[in-house]
């Protein structure tokens, strides 16, 4: 079954354009436990802007714990989320539940070939990776050509992991740690395995992407782009310039877009505005992707409505530039003057999604019960025992309470 890719969203912006000086970057580490001079700071952070790699949040802010070692079962889960792999479920292993947050992508990557069980048919997704298994994995993953005769620059590389080493190499996603030592046997870090799928997947042409991989890029760019908006408020509100954060947009978009953001940065207010300008996309609701290619994206999708946002389709333009995406253009359409008019049968659809994933409640039932007297919602039961209330036109959702 294919996996639900979740909703697309974005603020509105305001026409203008500049070509002011760029001032110093204002941007900072939105991790507690990682700096932005670490050498895998905007692989961790391009991952965890994907949806690929998870935060913790604590007291102090956001961890992402990049020092943790990577199990069997994260490196399976990982390259799952990063390839937007279509569930498979023709390989089991007894050690591996149904309830285990591993089980789709374990079982998944497995019945495609690229991780195997143990002898005793076990998968163990506890254990440890080691930088050579990665490469296995990696190479697997990303459908490398194998050559079983390659020799690597790497005097520490044996014959059984030079193979996957060797496709590493060529495709430029690994140097080594140095130019003669691969460091084989090495404890792989989330900072290493971001690195390596980061690189990895840069050169993943856009034409090959799926619906998820789609999802994972355009969040990725406006989440980034989200940030930049933010801290530059943080930094220099209320005298804020569109030089502020000029040159770190522009690595991340390009006109009409990137003077439409630079002209609401300037007229923003710190903690109003900030947080408004760019939502993430979910998939849940209807959505359409009109083009896709190697150096294009197009796609509408649907921002439901909620606390002071009354809901939209967006239409948004990524282009390519070298490795990197870049948002070129946002067209927005207020729910309001263009509804959803979903049915029930997609109500109920996407409220098994977002209330498992909102809400944190399981969903094993649910149960349209009519329209709400006062306000005309439609009321749904879920478990037999929360109700809901739901905007079939604008997708909003709020649990229900009498009065």
């Amino acid at each position: 079954m294919k996996k639900k890719l979740a909703s697309l969203a974005l603020g509105i912006l305001v026409a203008g354009s500049f070509a002011q000086g760029a001032e110093a970057s204002s941007r900072q580490s939105i991790y507690t436990d990682l700096s932005m001079n670490n050498t895998f700071y905007e692989d961790v952070y391009t991952m965890n802007m994907k949806g690929v790699l998870e935060e913790e949040y604590v007291a102090a802010g956001l961890k992402i714990n990049p020092s943790a070692i990577v199990t069997r079962g994260d490196a399976a889960l990982m390259l799952y989320k990063l390839l937007g792999m279509e569930t498979e479920s023709t390989t089991g292993f007894p050690d591996v539940s149904p309830t285990s947050s591993y089980y789709d992508a374990v079982n998944t990557v497995a019945s495609r070939g690229i991780v195997s069980g143990y002898k005793d048919g076990n998968f163990r997704p506890e254990v440890e990776l080691t930088r050579s298994q990665m490469s296995r994995i990696l190479a697997g993953a990303f459908e490398y050509t194998i050559n079983n005769n390659s020799t690597v620059p790497f005097t520490d590389v044996n014959e059984r992991w030079a193979p996957y080493v060797d496709a590493l190499y060529r495709n430029g996603v690994t140097a080594g740690v140095t130019k003669t030592s691969f460091a084989p046997d090495k404890q792989l870090t989330r900072g290493e395995m971001s690195a390596f799928m980061n690189r990895a997947y840069k050169k993943v042409p856009g034409s090959s992407y799926n619906d998820d991989e789609i999802k994972n890029t355009v969040n990725e760019v406006i989440s980034k782009s989200r940030h930049v908006f933010s801290q530059g408020l943080a930094h220099y509100y209320p005298k804020q310039k569109a030089s502020n954060i000029s040159a770190d947009m522009a690595l991340l978009t390009v006109d009409p877009f990137l003077s439409d953001a630079l002209a609401l940065y300037e007229t923003s207010c710190y903690g109003c505005d900030g947080p408004g300008l760019m939502y993430n996309y979910e998939f849940a609701l209807p959505y359409k992707i009109f083009s896709k290619s190697n150096t294009l994206i197009k796609l509408e999708a649907i921002v439901p409505a909620g606390g002071y946002n009354y809901g939209l389709r967006a239409t948004i333009e990524l282009i390519r530039n070298g490795e990197s995406w870049k948002i070129k253009s946002y067209v927005k359409r207020i729910l309001t003057d263009d509804p959803l008019n979903l049915t029930i049968e997609q109500s109920i659809e996407y409220l098994r999604y977002v209330i498992s994933k909102s809400w944190n409640e399981e969903v094993v039932t649910i149960e349209h019960k009519g329209k709400e007297p006062r306000f005309g919602f439609d009321l749904f039961l879920v478990n037999g025992k929360d109700t809901y209330y739901f905007n079939v036109n604008t997708a909003e959702l709020s649990p229900y309470i009498s009065s």
